[in-house]
């Protein structure tokens, strides 16, 4: 070999092995990369996402009960990936303290963009419900608003002589103002077409940084994952009806967290009252309807005090038991807020009543944990509660309060078929058999139909048993 052959082969053995280390080292990095590179997909993502829904229209959702496609299921499917716009139905038994759901509710009416998920999502980030907090600059109370917010957009409004920010129900109303003054700012934006996004993302870019620097950005840029905006919306299924429960504490990112007020399952107090706590609640409905909250069955109980609390304890836990009982049965554990049988909705109108059936022939049919039906019922019962039922019976199947209020009306008050109310039967005892002769009589009693009966009875044995009390005098469990 020549000189300049064995310089050729040495020069090419050396650039191979450097071509080597060279490649060894770049796959080292690229593996080192990989997770840099998935943040900066995800990131990619996410800021599509906000681009193409700057375009996209923003649907309402209007929850179905009986759907099984979860919040949002009729809207944008960019919007969920988003985080959803707020507008499923509320989850109240996500709020910790049962007292907010109410002023919640009234607050999110103050604009067409706010919502009481969009609420108490932002409540939840920024005080975690602590209704005591004192952060930064001043703020306090339940929405941490700053002094100079609160003193503008602050009112009495729960009659307590004084607009204070650690007052609950001042504080929600005047987060409520607030952000629907920043709703009208960001609207007008829009209209003027100075600034590009969608119209609740841009309004929380107003809260978490002010108006003038949603203008100055010219709307959205690009959206990082700790966003204000991204961990409000991420919070939303936490208070949608159908939507999936995260942790019960604040996100990390959030500022002056504060610690948690407690636990949120709520418990029916024992004591005057018969315990439930949420999570027994869950278990003895497993395949329940997400419309059948736990806080709607509370708030009920409250309008009821008498319920579950007359007598001793185990008679306050066999009537809670009871009432239970009946309404798996008749519902099917909680699975059906309307009548299945849709031939016999227009069987419930009593037309020799004066004021006859205006919501319409089929609109009485049965709805509800006890399927309240016939027009004098609804009538009755709504104006026991202080609703129009009569003209309105769809609130029976669209708020969860009502529908436990109905309930608990006929159970508390009304003979049904019998010659007493369930209530009386069980606490007087009539035993577990006298509430199904109150609720259907000779449909099932005296041999109508005894596997019925039987199948209430099961419900019956099997909820005392989750109750921790004996069923009573086996004599009475059948009529």
């Amino acid at each position: 070999m020549s000189k300049l052959a064995a310089a050729r082969a040495a020069h090419q053995t050396a650039t191979n092995r450097f071509g080597s280390t060279q490649l060894a080292w770049l796959v080292i990095s690229m593996v080192g990369m990989l997770p840099l590179a998935a943040m900066a997909a995800l990131a990619l993502i996410v800021l599509v996402v906000v681009i193409l829904l700057s375009g996209s229209q923003m649907t309402s959702y209007s929850p179905d009960p009986e759907s099984t496609l979860g919040p949002g299921a009729g809207g944008s499917v960019l919007t969920e990936l988003a985080g959803g716009d707020g507008r499923g139905g509320f989850r109240e038994s996500g709020v910790p303290e049962r007292d907010l759901v109410a002023p919640i509710r009234a607050a999110a009416r103050e604009c067409d963009l706010l919502t009481p998920v969009i609420l108490a999502a932002q409540i939840e980030y920024a005080s975690d419900f602590d209704a005591d907090k004192e952060g930064q600059e001043g703020r306090k109370g339940l929405s941490q608003l700053t002094p100079e917010v609160f003193e503008r957009y602050g009112e009495d409004d729960d009659d307590s002589g004084e607009a204070s920010a650690l007052d609950p129900e001042d504080s929600i109303h005047a987060h409520a103002r607030y952000f629907c003054h920043l709703a009208e700012e960001t609207q007008r934006m829009l209209d003027d077409k100075t600034v590009v996004g969608d119209h609740l993302t841009l309004t929380l870019m107003a809260w978490d940084q002010g108006v003038e620097a949603v203008r100055e950005q010219g709307g959205m840029p690009v959206i990082l994952m700790d966003s204000y905006p991204l961990r409000v919306r991420g919070l939303f299924a936490r208070y949608t009806i159908g939507g999936t429960e995260t942790s019960t504490t604040s996100p990390t990112a959030a500022p002056s967290p504060s610690p948690s007020t407690g636990s949120r399952k709520r418990v029916v107090p024992d004591g005057d009252g018969a315990p439930l706590t949420g999570s027994t609640f869950d278990t003895l409905f497993p395949g329940r309807n997400s419309f059948y909250t736990y806080a709607g069955l509370t708030d009920a109980m409250a309008t009821f005090p008498a319920f579950a609390a007359t007598g001793d304890e185990a008679t306050r836990r066999r009537e809670l038991a009871a009432f239970l009982a009946n309404v798996d049965h008749e519902t099917g554990g909680l699975a059906h807020v309307d009548e299945i049988d849709r031939a016999a909705w227009g069987t419930y109108c009593d037309g020799g009543q004066p004021y006859g059936c205006p919501a319409g022939r089929t609109a009485y049919h049965g709805r509800g944990p006890l399927q309240l039906s016939w027009n004098y019922n609804y009538r009755a019962a709504g104006e026991a509660l202080g609703l129009d039922l009569l003209g309105n019976p769809d609130l029976v199947a669209t708020d969860p309060s009502v529908a436990w209020r109905t309930a608990l009306w006929f159970w508390m008050t009304q003979p049904g078929a019998g010659t007493t109310t369930p209530h009386a039967a069980i606490t007087g005892g009539g035993g577990f058999g006298g509430t199904i002769r109150s609720i259907n009589g000779a449909l099932e009693c005296g041999g109508g139909n005894g596997g019925l009966v039987g199948k209430r009875v099961d419900a019956y044995r099997r909820i005392t048993a989750a109750l921790d009390v004996d069923p009573g005098d086996e004599g009475t469990l059948t009529c």
